[in-house]
């Protein structure tokens, strides 16, 4: 028997469950499905688990089957297996288990195993390690493969059933293939709030489906999700005037926070409303320009409000909890909660009832799951108490956000801020003598002098437009404006007002009921954010090759102290005033004068930036060297991405998070050797993917076979072991192995060099070669792929060697 009581249509939900299932049971066909259609808060997992264990107690019914529980996550997977535990505690009929009870090599009677999807479906071979390999010969000497548990259970007459969790996302094709039809379970049950699979009359007549859903209007009856979320209305914004946007939305949601909390209080309820702030990703880059980021701006307006932020405030970001403990309680304490993408899927805080949601500047993406934490009733066992207090029955959103928006985001669309941002891990100590090699190299693809490009450019934009030192500052203002130039535009942005969101499952632009775009003036704060995202986002939009700059990284920042040194000389305007000036202009896309003038600049300075390079080259001392240090933070263009959980951990990267470039020759086999070096974890401290330019990665210098040029060589891998040895490797493949152009003679010249200077270090190229990795740590260096030499050492066998 369970702990809990179910409610009226928990129970009604359950018995359908079961009648259909028999149903399904007793006939013939097998992979029948039985979706389950339930909304977000319903409880699916409470009904699910009760439908699971009432099948234990059915008269006339006991046969032999076991249960496979297949969620998109290990935190998941494990929440359910522990949700069975909390509502049977002790009356648990069913074993429950995980990936770890593999070494029964069955599922016995009533077994239920909790997996996490991408275990079973992830195509790369190296990250499957639950599946039986392809070849024999790569079977492991002892334990079973998924494939094993299933061929051992049949062999015991012992039927299996397969229950799907959101499977709107997660029963793709390949799940088919390579799961359902490997287990051929009797039935599958697929669970969503919004199935793409629906049933149809013949399937049900043909006992091969079955279908079971949950309406929301009586999950909302009996108290489990609020009846709608609203947003800021149009009275709300015009009840505060001339407020900055960002310190409106807060103010805004500070006084729906007081209404609220009055509300209980006068109901005698023991209720903390908490507000939930969702700051946008692509902030970091302002932590380098010394302009205030959202979490800097809010934590002040907080301080300046008289808000106790020691105690009243939390944040959850990767890496960082504070005030986390106790904040799902009803009576927490804990007013405020700041998070980025932290709050997902798994957190339940029902108390959470207003959402502020800043946009981003570059991937403006307004985060549904993020909506759903505050979807969820404070009370569900009291919702009569509730009757005559409506506000306490809605979710509260307060964003800059416009209508288009709010959609469900492709997964491509997420996670796109601009400029990442990751950190060395704290107490790793860096590496002593090693030095990189850059000073024969001149050119890093940047403007070159930063000084030298602010004087050229403020003269040529002088220039342009007809500018004198003899003219006056309303002479100056004439003289742009006649370009086409306003000097005092009005930069807003378009806010959604007075919209509905009646059901969460359905979010989309076509579910919002009401609601259209107000004009509101864009925050200061913004107004920054995106004037440091043009002058980057212009580099990168030239094509010229004489204004074409591939260092753009390092070039928006002088780009952007140029333009700011000349608006303030020539119209002596405060800081914000001209970086209106200069959105607004930008606005007109390619009737905008400074695009054009940017470009035109670019193309002029082109043989000035050359020449520049030329003479620094001639000055620069050839033999003198740059110690290479792990830096305390790298920054990361859109271009890059988080590594996903299926294709290899990275735990030992000493920069957290690892960001890798999204396509890139070579990724594969770069892939393979994180999961190689990830399971090294007995031998290896840490792990640093270096880069390929500037002076933040360890380079070292080499001649080119082909012209007898010098040229300077990023190594792929610097490794830290626990012995204190350094590892220098450089993964190649296919013909950059074959023909590496003196760099494998450069990286062995590098480490006899570093050797000779009281560096303990090994290193060398590295191949992939009967499915193993090799290195070359000696010369003459060559690579023919299947004939390898006798210079070509098993990478373990090496690896070995450093802890002797």
């Amino acid at each position: 028997m369970s702990r809990y009581k179910p409610f009226g249509f928990q129970e009604e939900a359950i018995e359908k469950l079961t009648t259909n299932f028999l149903a399904l049971w007793d006939s013939p066909a097998r992979k029948c499905n039985l979706v389950f259609k339930s909304p977000t808060g319903s409880g699916k997992t409470f009904m699910l688990t009760h439908f699971v264990n009432g099948l234990n107690d059915l008269p006339n019914w006991d046969f032999d089957k076991a249960f496979i529980w297949i969620t998109f996550s290990d935190t998941l997977a494990m929440q359910s297996k522990d949700k069975f535990t909390e509502y049977f505690s002790n009356n648990l009929k069913n074993n429950l288990l995980t990936v770890e009870d593999f070494k029964q090599g069955k599922l016995k009677k009533n077994d239920i195993l909790f997996i996490n999807w991408q275990k079973l479906v992830s195509q790369a071979a190296e990250n499957r390690v639950l599946r039986r390999p392809s070849d024999p010969l790569l079977n492991k000497e002892q334990g079973y493969y998924f494939e094993d548990i299933i061929e051992n259970t049949f062999k015991d007459n012992r039927e299996i059933i397969i229950i799907v969790d959101e499977s709107h996302t997660h029963l793709s094709d390949l799940a088919q293939s390579s799961v359902i039809d490997v287990v051929n379970p009797k039935i599958i049950i697929n669970v969503s709030a919004t199935p793409k699979y629906i049933p149809n009359q013949e399937e049900v007549e043909e006992g091969r489906a079955r279908f079971v859903s949950v309406k929301r209007e009586d999950v909302v009856n009996a108290g489990l999700i609020k009846e709608k979320i609203v947003t800021q209305t149009e009275e709300d914004l015009k009840a505060m005037p001339g407020q900055d946007l960002d310190e409106l939305l807060l103010n805004l949601a500070i006084e729906k926070r007081e209404e609220l909390a009055l509300e209980y209080k006068v109901l005698g309820k023991a209720i903390n409303p908490l507000i939930i702030i969702q700051l946008p990703n692509d902030d970091h880059k302002l932590i380098s320009t010394g302009e205030k980021t959202k979490e800097q701006i809010v934590m002040d307006f907080l301080y300046k409000k008289g808000i106790d932020i020691d105690n009243k405030v939390a944040l959850w970001f990767d890496g960082k909890r504070v005030n986390m403990d106790y904040i799902e309680n009803n009576e927490s304490d804990i007013d405020f909660m700041l998070f980025k993408q932290a709050a997902g899927t798994g957190w339940d805080c029902p108390r959470a009832q207003i959402l502020l949601m800043y946009r981003e500047i570059s991937s403006p993406t307004f985060y549904t799951q993020t909506v759903g934490r505050i979807l969820r009733f404070v009370e569900p066992d009291k919702i009569d108490d509730y009757k005559y207090n409506p506000n306490l029955k809605l979710g509260f959103i307060f964003t800059n956000y416009k209508r288009n928006e709010v959609k469900i985001p492709e997964q491509s669309e997420k996670n796109k801020p601009y400029i990442f941002t990751a950190y060395r891990k704290d107490l790793v100590n860096n590496i002593d003598d090693i030095y990189s090699d850059f000073v024969s190299r001149a050119d890093y693809g940047d403007l070159g002098n930063a000084l030298l490009f602010q004087k050229f450019f403020t003269k040529y934009l002088s220039d342009f437009f007809g500018i004198t030192e003899q003219d006056f500052v309303d002479k100056v203002r004439e003289k742009i404006q006649n370009k086409g130039v306003s000097l005092c535009p009005k930069l807003t942005n378009r806010i959604i007002v007075n919209a509905e969101i009646p059901d969460y499952d359905k979010l989309s632009l076509d579910s919002v009921i009401g609601g259209y775009d107000e004009e509101y003036e864009i925050s200061r704060n913004d107004i920054e954010r995106l004037f440091n995202y043009w002058c980057y986002k212009i580099l990168t939009e030239q094509s010229d090759e004489t204004a074409k700059i591939s260092n753009v990284s390092r070039s928006w920042g002088p780009l952007k102290s140029a333009l700011r040194v000349w608006f303030k000389s020539m119209l002596g305007i405060d800081t914000i005033d001209y970086y209106k000036v200069f959105l607004a202009d930008i606005n007109k896309e390619q009737n905008s004068v400074f695009r054009k003038t940017i470009t035109y600049a670019l193309k002029e300075y082109y043989p000035i930036r050359k020449e520049y390079i030329k003479n620094r080259k001639i000055k620069i001392e050839e033999k003198e060297k740059m110690k290479f240090d792990i830096k305390p933070e790298y920054r990361y263009t859109e271009d890059f991405h988080i590594l996903s959980e299926d294709e290899t951990t990275t735990k030992l990267s000493v920069v957290q998070p690892f960001y890798i470039r999204k396509e890139y020759k070579g990724k594969k086999n770069e892939i393979k050797f994180i999961k190689f070096l990830e399971g090294k974890n007995n031998l290896i401290d840490w792990w640093f993917k270096n880069g390929d330019n500037g002076k933040d990665y360890f380079c070292l210098k080499y001649t080119t076979i082909d012209n007898a040029s010098e040229a300077l060589f990023y190594p792929d891998w610097i490794i830290r072991f626990k012995s204190g040895v350094i590892g220098i490797f450089d993964t190649k493949a296919g013909f950059t192995a074959t023909d590496t152009n003196g760099r494998a003679e450069g990286l062995y010249n590098k480490i006899e060099s570093l050797k000779k200077n009281g560096v303990n270090c090994i290193g060398g190229l590295v191949v992939l070669e009967n499915n193993q990795w090799y290195c070359s740590n000696n010369l003459p260096y060559n690579y023919a792929p299947g004939k390898l030499s006798e210079n070509w050492k098993l990478l373990d066998e090496l690896l070995e060697t450093v802890e002797k």
